[in-house]
């Protein structure tokens, strides 16, 4: 999620070993169901024109164009679809009426942590991960499919990644994680659609924080297992990078919930 047009930055990639959920649901759909994930959520139209003229107001007044009717009105094309014949590229239209540029060193881009992310990131104060964007900010915990042999959304289930590949929800996160825009795992969004996607010619220097739960036993730490897979990986791109254990700020954070724990002490 690199700024368009502005001068090469710094990207803070925060991995983490806790416990988290991706920026789309996962839930299992009703008992009985056709598909094994949750069903459309209720007014999802109201949702998401709601969220774009709220998220209207945090960009800069030269990028408070955005026409949200004409945005959902690109982004709803796929309730018309098949549920398993839900492709990437049905969201161009979607993903081009909605981008924006992205300050200079606000990009982030994570794997396994959902709630930290957000909780750090404060509705793009500091930084600003895929849910903090526009395009990513509408369909954020939301799920939308249309019935399998009827028109009209299915409220009942929606299928996942074990259902069909090309099913709405994860085709709609595989196309917003095309914008150039263990810990790390191989095979996932960030690995297959947004590693692939960095531009060289706007990214200095590639920040990796690896964030461990409290608590709990470290199983990964910079230069070990995947994360010195994603290491590797970088290098053979030819990106500069640095990686960065229990990085402080975010550490803090986290003990929030764990300030009497002894990875909260003040020398941990």
């Amino acid at each position: 999620m690199a700024a368009g047009g502005c001068a090469p930055s710094r990207l803070p990639l925060l991995l983490g070993l806790v416990v988290g959920l991706p920026a789309g649901l996962r839930a299992a759909g009703a008992a009985g169901a056709r598909w094994s994930g949750e069903g459309s959520s209720p007014h999802l139209g109201s949702i998401f024109l709601g969220r774009c003229a709220d998220y209207s107001a945090l960009l800069s007044p030269a990028q408070r164009d955005k026409n949200c009717t004409v945005i959902w009105e690109a982004f709803k094309v796929v309730l018309d679809k098949d549920p398993c014949s839900v492709f990437p590229s049905d969201y161009d239209l979607f993903i081009n009426l909605s981008r924006h540029s992205i300050p200079r060193d606000k990009s982030l881009f994570w794997e396994n942590n959902y709630l930290l992310v957000t909780s750090y990131a404060e509705n793009t104060r500091r930084l600003m991960p895929l849910s903090d964007v526009l395009y990513g900010r509408v369909g954020d915990f939301l799920s939308w499919c249309r019935q399998k042999n009827a028109s009209g959304l299915d409220y009942q289930s929606c299928p996942t990644s074990e259902d069909c590949e090309n099913n709405p929800v994860d085709s709609f996160w595989k196309r917003a994680s095309m914008q150039p825009t263990g810990a790390y795992p191989v095979k996932g969004f960030f690995a297959d659609f947004e590693i692939p996607n960095f531009q060289k010619d706007k990214i200095t220097h590639i920040e990796i924080w690896i964030m461990h739960d409290i608590g709990k036993p470290k199983v990964e730490s910079c230069g070990e297992g995947s994360v010195k897979i994603l290491e590797d990986r970088l290098e053979e791109m030819g990106f500069q990078h640095s990686c960065i254990n229990d990085y402080l700020p975010v550490k803090l954070l986290m003990c929030v919930d764990h300030s009497t724990h002894p990875d909260c002490s003040i020398n941990s």
